[in-house]
């Protein structure tokens, strides 16, 4: 069925076929602040959250936003303060890149490989056909590999050891495939019985990662599984059953489970080293009797964060929304008297970009959905192009 937002990709991608650039640094538009209403009403903005694809060149253009100073000359935001935009907060992290590649075929970033090539899904008519790289300084697409026969779910790549790799789900299995990042044929390095939740609906992988040669990854129903890259047998990591893979060589434990109606109290309580066997709990200081979410270093509720050992707590720039991204950047709505925004903040260096206005009013236009993923948060704008972060870059 195609959908509102199929019809809004397709006349995007048209439009950006129209583009002319030629490839200079330019300063996004700041996003306009809109009147106080009395009350929300718009579209939630859509997260994705991951728990994370050489032969001809097309030269197409791209902007690294913003020419402002380093981000810290710019201030933590204070309440009731809107933050500056992100590409000023981060510039050197954020950037303007083509909606659409070779042959019209939409776009979908994923991973930054390097701190100037980012990899990502081709679309063509909605339906996956290939892995592609896109090189910033080059302002050119290149075809890793084409997708053809080869099965792969609607989540992210993910990058390591010099390969991307990524998951599927076939006949009732579910199936890890990769390929190096130069290019080359994907191969299937595992295949293993899929996960099916209560009313039948195949769950998918909790997290997918690639560490030491091998890829690492947890399924629905727990536990940290791993197999070579150059293929070989499936093994489940010791003394990892009703763990879930967090952050490399990081598991956790209770997981969120967004399919019941109350939330875990304490998402990821409890953290053990997989190689090590070291635990890192959370702690429980000052009467914290629940959480949004700890990952490795910080935890989150509501407008406060703190290290998982209860110390350095501070006060957010704002509501929080979702959960953890990377480890310490964190989705906030902020508002002052000028109306309310989206932004993205960085936990652990106190700082705050602002990504778009958030409307309030019937009739106010949507926002642009926002993805968001293991070291990426991107969107489409209405110029056919999309800003894509690289958390890494931004979290130096």
């Amino acid at each position: 069925m195609t959908t509102i937002e199929d019809r809004l990709r397709d006349a995007m991608a048209a439009r950006a076929e129209t583009v002319q650039d030629d490839g200079r640094p330019r300063v996004a538009p700041s996003p306009r602040r809109r009147a106080t209403a009395a009350r929300w009403w718009w579209a939630p903005v859509a997260v994705a959250t991951a728990t994370a694809a050489v032969v001809g060149v097309t030269v197409l253009g791209t902007r690294t936003i913003g020419s402002a100073p380093p981000s810290a000359a710019a201030p933590p935001a204070a309440a009731g303060r809107l933050s500056p935009p992100v590409e000023q907060v981060w510039p050197g992290a954020v950037h303007e890149i083509p909606a659409t590649g070779p042959g019209g075929r939409v776009f979908v970033p994923d991973v930054f490989v390097s701190d100037r090539v980012v990899a990502g899904r081709g679309l063509t008519d909605n339906r996956l056909d290939g892995i592609w790289s896109y090189d910033l300084d080059k302002r050119a697409f290149t075809q890793v590999a084409p997708l053809q026969d080869v099965m792969v779910n609607n989540e992210p790549l993910v990058f390591g050891d010099g390969h991307l790799a990524w998951s599927a789900f076939r006949d009732d299995r579910s199936e890890i495939w990769a390929v190096p990042v130069t290019g080359g044929v994907p191969q299937r390095i595992a295949a293993l019985r899929a996960v099916l939740s209560s009313d039948n609906a195949y769950s998918g992988l909790k997290k997918l990662a690639i560490a030491g040669g091998m890829a690492v990854w947890s399924p629905a129903d727990g536990g940290v599984y791993r197999a070579p890259l150059k293929g070989g047998n499936v093994s489940l990591i010791n003394g990892t059953r009703g763990f879930y893979l967090v952050e490399w060589p990081w598991a956790g434990w209770p997981a969120h489970d967004r399919t019941v109606d109350h939330p875990v109290a304490r998402p990821l309580e409890h953290l053990k080293n997989v190689i090590t066997g070291r635990s890192r709990n959370a702690d429980a200081a000052n009467k914290r009797s629940s959480w949004t979410d700890c990952a490795q270093v910080w935890c989150l509720n509501g407008t406060t964060a703190w290290r998982r050992d209860g110390t350095d707590r501070r006060d957010l720039p704002g509501t929080a929304m979702g959960t953890l991204i990377s480890g310490r950047f964190v989705l906030l709505n902020q508002k002052d008297a000028g109306g309310k925004v989206l932004a993205l903040h960085d936990v652990a260096a106190k700082r705050t970009g602002r990504l778009f206005p958030v409307p309030t009013r019937r009739g106010d236009k949507a926002p642009p959905t926002l993805h968001t993923q293991e070291g990426v948060v991107w969107f489409r704008t209405a110029q056919g192009t999309q800003v894509v972060i690289d958390l890494k870059a931004a979290g130096r």
